[in-house]
């Protein structure tokens, strides 16, 4: 568990905010921007995006993730969320495999302990947790994490394998000479003749 634990200033608008993600389409990025798009104005609100980002929701440039996509199913939102909740706090849910039970003043002391925050901020991360987790479904048991697929970058040969590849291609430079020779025989009804022409022809090409 990451302890640089984030939290939201207010979690009044946190149910709503959860709501209006779920009923919106897949955004390009999740910024302040977009939160905008969803109604959501006060500063206090902005703190949402570091939330998605500590729940694996949002990558790092605010990208969606596949956890995103899949919370915007209804049918499957909140178990969703709560699978993001035992992933981010798994530090927590090894204490307590029930920590969204516990109030906000309970869990106050583990935060303050885990991060080392003073009491205002530990109590802010604990309203934060208790926000999202009433609005998530534990009923289930977690389900497998779905990874993200990898952007593989393109790979270059190695400079004696490109000089390797590179001779290999044919390329448009290459030049092929056709000659053409013309022979003009005299007239003679003598076959040695013409005989003796092809034959030094030959000799003289074979050379």
């Amino acid at each position: 568990m990451d302890t640089n634990v984030p939290y939201m200033l207010s979690v009044k608008n946190v149910p709503a905010i959860l709501t209006k993600m779920q009923n919106a389409g897949v955004p390009d990025a999740f910024g302040h921007d977009f939160l905008r798009d969803l109604g959501f104005t006060s500063s206090n609100d902005r703190g949402i995006i570091k939330i998605l980002k500590y729940l694996g929701m949002l990558d790092a440039s605010g990208k969606p993730t596949a956890a995103y996509r899949e919370f915007t199913n209804h049918t499957k939102s909140k178990f969703v969320l709560a699978d993001r909740l035992r992933a981010a706090y798994d530090d927590l849910y090894l204490t307590d495999k029930k920590a969204q039970d516990q109030t906000a003043e309970g869990l106050k002391g583990w935060f303050k302990s885990k991060t080392g925050s003073g009491d205002a901020v530990a109590k802010k991360i604990a309203t934060t947790f208790k926000a999202l987790a009433g609005f998530a479904d534990f009923s289930r048991p977690m389900a497998p994490m779905e990874e993200e697929p990898e952007e593989k970058p393109e790979t270059l040969p190695a400079p004696e394998d490109k000089d390797k590849l590179l001779r290999k291609q044919p390329t448009k430079l290459d030049i092929g000479l056709v000659y053409r020779l013309e022979i003009h025989l005299p007239e003679t009804q003598n076959v040695e003749t013409y005989r003796a022409i092809f034959r030094a022809l030959r000799e003289e090409m074979m050379e």
